[in-house]
């Protein structure tokens, strides 16, 4: 059978480089400026939704990586948040109504999904950016020219056939790519969100590195055209070009993760209609979602 298992993290290149929204400028002095309360600061910061799809050529395919992503600048604070592929859902205007989050973007592309996100969790989505198996191959070795530095077991070098020695290991693309898809193991997909969620940190790492230099960042213009070549993305060249060196002075110190369904808030159940599934409690993990982005 077909595995479908993409975990892409890739899009550091734009999550680092346009989340940056510039405050709304206030008229008058400082005595008469006025606050902005924590929802106007809310909403000054876009949410981007990051799909990886499992195509290599396919007309359509579903989507095996979904990650939202915020970044905000004045705590210099990344944060994530994956949603499990199995998650039980009801996708708007699905024959079904209920089905795996991933069959969303089968059925309806990007537009379908963002607005299954937003009625099940209520997130609205800015931006979405998608890549697949080749982009993000290329995409790794773009941001992460000199590797990334993974921690592989026997297991997953038996298993995805991976040539590394038991211990941290410096992987490139393909080999990063065989990294995150791996889920035979106990942890199943759950370790493949983990592993997901720390090969996207290291990328951002790795690219804050690579251009923070003079030379990285006359060479700043060059990198982000060549990744938008791997992306099927609705953010512009020149909304990117223009909020691009902005992380060099907004670089996130902190990077907090999230992953749906929360623990202890859904059980394995099988539908004839979508096979196996985690069955969630909307009400606690909407909470817990909204929650984990106004901190």
């Amino acid at each position: 059978m077909k595995e479908k298992v993409l975990f892409i993290y890739l899009l550091i290149l734009i999550l680092a480089g346009c989340t940056y929204a510039p405050l709304p400028k206030q008229n008058g002095n400082a005595s008469t400026e006025k606050k902005l309360t924590k929802e106007e600061n809310q909403e000054s910061v876009k949410t981007f939704l990051f799909i990886g799809v499992d195509t290599r050529g396919e007309k359509k395919s579903r989507s095996d990586a979904i990650i939202l992503a915020k970044y905000f600048p004045e705590q210099e604070k990344l944060k994530l948040a994956s949603i499990m592929r199995d998650s039980y859902v009801k996708i708007p205007g699905s024959k079904s109504r209920y089905n795996k989050i991933n069959a969303a973007y089968y059925y309806g592309g990007r537009e379908l999904l963002k607005k299954t996100i937003q009625e099940n969790f209520g997130v609205k989505v800015d931006y979405v950016a998608v890549i697949d198996f080749q982009g993000f191959v290329k995409m790794v070795d773009l941001l992460a020219p000199e590797g990334v530095a993974v921690n592989v077991d026997q297991e997953i070098i038996d298993d995805m056939s991976i040539q590394a020695s038991v211990g941290k290991n410096v992987l490139h693309g393909e080999q990063i790519l065989k990294y995150v898809r791996f889920r035979h193991d106990d942890e199943s997909d759950f370790g493949r969100v983990e592993r997901q969620q720390e090969v996207m940190v290291q990328l951002k790492t790795a690219f804050i590195n690579q251009i923070s230099s003079f030379e990285g960042m006359v060479a700043l213009p060059s990198i982000i055209e060549q990744g938008l070549s791997y992306l099927d993305t609705d953010i512009g060249l020149k909304t990117i070009m223009e909020m691009g060196p902005k992380v060099v002075i907004h670089t996130p110190d902190t990077v907090e993760t999230l992953r749906i369904p929360v623990e202890g808030s859904f059980k394995d159940e099988i539908y004839p209609q979508s096979g196996a599934v985690l069955e969630m409690d909307y009400t606690k993990n909407k909470k817990a979602l909204q929650e984990f982005f106004l901190k």
